[in-house]
């Protein structure tokens, strides 16, 4: 994420916000036995935690800039493609906040994508 603008440095607070919600939501919104959305959830909050801060502190394209928005709909998406009967299913709070969490991600990415094209 490029993010020499201010727009650019609120989106990537708001990615590193999700990335973090993404990476207590299992303990938040009561996940149960949905252990492959949690472990899913957890890498994904990490990677957009890690992507978000080499934005903030480096002013550089680094490239990676598609990624985020990818990584937004795949958090947003993920309680309803892993879901599997064997296990507990998650909470409506779980989805509605993976729902929102990937949503804010998707559009913050494609924010940041915008200006670059500018």
């Amino acid at each position: 994420m490029k993010t020499t603008s201010p727009a650019g440095r609120w989106a990537a607070g708001l990615v590193l916000l999700a990335g973090a919600y993404l990476v207590l939501a299992p303990w938040v919104a009561g996940f149960g036995g949905a252990g492959v959305l949690a472990l899913t959830n957890t890498v994904v909050g990490v990677a957009l935690i890690a992507l978000a801060i080499a934005g903030i502190v480096t002013r550089r394209p680094r490239g990676l800039g598609w990624v985020v928005p990818v990584l937004g709909a795949w958090a947003a998406l993920s309680p309803w493609l892993l879901r599997s009967a064997a296990q507990t299913q998650p909470s409506a709070a779980a989805f509605a906040g993976n729902a929102v969490a990937g949503a804010v991600v998707v559009v913050a990415g494609v924010l940041v994508l915008a200006q670059r094209g500018r």
